[in-house]
């Protein structure tokens, strides 16, 4: 397994990953005309087995706090999922972002998605700052967290200082 940060359009890449995230979202997944601008303007993650995607993280900075990072999604493919690669693959992505000098990310979720909500407030530290009524139309309220990813690359560290 390895993570890749995508720096070019590779159009059978892209297809796949659409894949995946329609296959993990549905509608609501990244689609082209959303997943090439993030590859050429923001940054898109991609964890691979082999040569095949399995999983997907995309970021975008924040014009008004330029050293945080909006988490636009997160995915795993199915056959995957449960065997700590959303870990793996996240730890990674802050991993590199702190090394651009990124020193936030936030991300929005479904207050009912209470297996990544722990995930990321047990397993990385992320903080609820903000709780979004309608933020993608009705009945689709968002809690925002955030993450200290100065304090989480410290706490990286000392986990895997041998």
């Amino acid at each position: 397994m390895k993570v890749i940060a995508m720096n070019r359009v590779e159009p059978k890449l892209v297809k796949a990953l659409v894949d995946l995230e329609t296959e993990a979202f549905g509608a609501g997944g990244m689609n082209e005309w959303h997943l090439v601008p993030l590859i050429r303007h923001g940054k898109v993650f991609v964890l691979l087995e082999g040569e095949d995607p399995i999983g997907a993280a995309q970021y975008m900075l924040d014009w008004e706090q330029p050293r945080t990072s909006y988490m636009v999604g997160v995915s795993i493919a199915s056959g995957q999922r449960g065997k700590g690669l959303g870990k793996e693959l996240l730890s990674e992505t802050f991993r590199q972002l702190g090394q651009k000098g990124i020193e936030k990310v936030e991300l929005t979720v479904s207050p009912d998605n209470l297996a990544a909500v722990t995930l990321y407030e047990r397993y990385f530290g992320f903080k609820r700052v903000d709780y979004r009524i309608a933020e993608y139309g009705e009945r689709e309220d968002r809690l925002v967290l955030e993450l200290d990813v100065l304090q989480w690359l410290e706490e990286d560290k000392k986990k895997h200082k041998l």
